[in-house]
């Protein structure tokens, strides 16, 4: 999942893991940092940074990260879903229990 997760970093389309009919004009944004932590009960915990996100990002993205650490897709056919801009080929949406926004920064 760590391997998958460093192609997030960039600027792309994240169109891949946009909710479908999002009114978004651009599903482009810059993510500068993406990382997996362990707590010390053994939770996994996501954290992502970006100049922007669209409905279901995140979800969308940890749903298909999770189904990499399961081993139902590589870390390199999650780039392709990525660079597909096809959210077909995405994983599931994760639920959302748990997601919280931590921080707004101007």
């Amino acid at each position: 999942m760590k391997k998958a997760t460093r192609s997030l970093i960039g600027e792309h389309d994240f169109s891949s893991f946009q909710s479908v009919g999002s009114p978004k004009r651009t599903a482009v944004r810059k993510v500068t940092r993406a990382e997996w932590k362990r707590s010390p009960d053994g939770l996994l915990r996501f954290e992502i940074e970006a100049n922007g996100f669209l409905k279901q990002m995140v979800r969308a993205i940890v749903g298909t990260l999770v189904e990499v650490g399961k081993k139902k897709i590589t870390p390199e056919q999650f780039r392709e879903i990525l660079d597909s801009r096809d959210r077909k080929k995405a994983g599931p949406t994760a639920p959302a229990h748990g997601l919280f926004l931590k921080e707004v920064k101007y």
